[in-house]
């Protein structure tokens, strides 16, 4: 019990570390001297942040020396390719603020929390336009949580046969780029809001792809889907309520030919709604910020939007503990 109390302080521990890329530093075992020289702090307050770091494992301590965990080596050194620290800094900046709200936001059923992020738009969507530092925030963690997923996802299809991918919401060129090195017959076209697509063509432009992955700066619930032999929606869905969700998938079957394919990559929730606890964290962060009405859905809802709107459910896939694709076909 006291370790869900004490969880405040201890994410406040691991962000203060991120922030002074502590974990990066001591790739190489150092004494506290050697360390407080090296972020410019004073005696105490290195032996607090040590300590703290110490207790939680995210570092060890051998005689006067501190190192890394492996496990902290891994995901929060500047150097590792599984580099994780956007998502400690997204949470600092952005979401740790807004979830003071939760309560309120549960009473309200709405996202009350997004007093914190400055603007009047009603998501925390269409107020990153206006704050480019919360949206470049913002974006660095969702390429990093779409980099963790994007590989299993392209080898866990076939596009072989080539044809045009729509992904929509696919800000970053995560799951595009991706998808075009590992299918070089398909073709990507990405809608995203207007704001979000220029640093998606910086990403497109980086990986030599523009070529064959394009941009189209809409909004999704306004824009018409472009004609497609495959839809996906990667990240997306959850943010929505269930009414924008089936809005969504009617577009996409009408912009889909007769056995043509749709593709959800969502946070999934267990479909006895036990789990998991990402599915409960996340659902609590879509409520009370980014949108007030999205949730992580079990794979039941999912199949049966898709049912309704047409298509015939194929295949559910895990890709992570917490993330699973859906596959369906239009009929």
């Amino acid at each position: 019990m006291h370790k869900i109390m004490d969880g405040f302080y201890e994410f406040q521990i691991l962000s203060a570390a991120v922030r002074f890329d502590l974990f990066s530093l001591l790739q190489r075992p150092l004494t506290r001297d050697q360390i407080r020289a090296e972020l410019g702090i004073a005696e105490q307050p290195a032996r607090i942040l040590l300590l703290g770091c110490v207790s939680l494992g995210l570092i060890h301590k051998r005689g006067e020396y501190y190192q890394s965990s492996d496990a902290a080596a891994m995901t929060l050194s500047r150097d590792s390719p599984w580099d994780q620290r956007s998502l400690v800094r997204f949470s600092h900046e952005i979401a740790y603020r807004a979830m003071w709200w939760f309560y309120e936001s549960l009473h309200e059923n709405s996202n009350v929390g997004l007093r914190e992020i400055a603007g009047a738009a009603p998501t925390l969507y269409g107020r990153l336009a206006a704050n480019p530092e919360t949206e470049r925030t913002f974006h660095e963690m969702m390429v990093t949580v779409s980099k963790l997923v994007a590989k299993r996802f392209v080898d866990s299809v076939d596009f072989s046969a080539g044809g045009r991918l729509v992904d929509i919401g696919g800000g970053g060129a995560t799951n595009a780029i991706a998808l075009a090195r590992r299918w070089p017959g398909l073709e990507i076209e990405i809608l995203d809001l207007p704001s979000v697509i220029v640093p998606t063509n910086r990403a497109i432009r980086d990986a030599g792809l523009e070529h064959r992955i394009h941009t189209i700066g809409a909004d999704c619930f306004l824009a018409d889907f472009p004609d497609s032999e495959h839809v996906l929606f990667a990240h997306f869905l959850e943010i929505w309520s269930p009414e924008q969700i089936q809005l969504l998938l009617t577009k996409a079957y009408r912009a889909l030919p007769i056995g043509g394919h749709i593709y959800l990559i969502n946070l999934i929730q267990q479909d006895d709604e036990t789990g998991p606890r990402t599915a409960a964290i996340i659902s609590a962060y879509f409520l009370t910020l980014a949108s007030g009405v999205g949730m992580a859905r079990t794979w039941k809802e999912y199949e049966g939007w898709l049912s309704a709107a047409g298509f015939e459910p194929l295949a559910r896939k895990s890709l992570t503990p917490t993330h699973g694709l859906i596959v369906g076909q239009r009929q």
